[in-house]
């Protein structure tokens, strides 16, 4: 059963891309760095868990799905959604270019 950490939804950074591949984020005495969880889109983490706790993810977050190409699951920003895993525990990231030249990365919860 996967059970969602009572965190609200956070801004890590907003600003230049370069920069934000600098950034260590420390998140529940985790260092953890964009590249950690950069090439692993939400949709990857179907095949680490169950079913039903993936959807229980995706309803709980708020995330929508974009079915283009490839499906992809975005925040309320429209930011692609990543993870990762890391001890027993799920980070879901949403990280994107919200506007020309401006990343924006959100923490947008922590399952167990």
């Amino acid at each position: 059963m996967i059970k969602k950490n009572e965190i609200t939804r956070q801004k890590l950074f907003d600003g230049d891309e370069q920069e934000c591949l600098k950034q260590i984020f420390e998140i529940e005495n985790q260092k953890i760095k964009l590249i950690d969880f950069y090439n692993s889109p939400l949709r990857d983490l179907k095949k680490e868990i169950d079913n039903e706790s993936f959807e229980t993810i995706v309803r709980e977050s708020e995330l929508n799905i974009k079915n283009t190409f490839i499906e992809k699951y975005v925040s309320e920003e429209g930011l692609e959604v990543h993870y990762l895993k890391k001890n027993d525990v799920i980070y879901l990231f949403s990280y994107g270019e919200f506007q020309p030249g401006r990343y924006m990365l959100f923490l947008e919860g922590i399952y167990h």
